[in-house]
């Protein structure tokens, strides 16, 4: 299980949130990547889906850099750009003190909500 949560939601734009536990350490006792990348997708994910379709990840790219070792983490989504089957986010990954650890690119493709007449 995550842990986190979605705070906030509205189209286009999502914010997550994930208190970091002890299960979400490495062995150098800062947060894993896994755990980072999970809380940017799950923003991508509400973000891209908050429109009038059914939106499913066609790419995603991750860059880390600052390492976490408590407290909460934020994952801000925003949409940077929206065609008729592709949109385009990104994602800022904040610490507590608005530091930021991870930024997160993701490209979704828009399906409709019902099919072709």
């Amino acid at each position: 299980q995550m842990g986190g949560g979605l705070v906030a939601l509205a189209e286009g734009r999502a914010r997550a949130r994930l208190k970091l536990a002890p299960h979400h350490l490495n062995g150098l006792g800062i947060v894993q990547g896994g755990a980072i990348f999970t809380l940017a997708d799950y923003a991508f994910a509400a973000a891209s889906n908050s429109r009038d379709s059914l939106a499913v990840a066609l790419d995603t790219h991750m860059t880390f850099l600052k390492a976490a070792r408590g407290g909460t983490l934020t994952a801000t989504c925003r949409e940077t750009g929206l065609n008729r089957r592709t949109a385009f986010y990104a994602v800022d990954v904040t610490g507590d003190d608005g530091t930021l650890i991870a930024t997160f690119q993701g490209t979704a493709y828009l399906k409709p909500l019902t099919p072709p007449a």
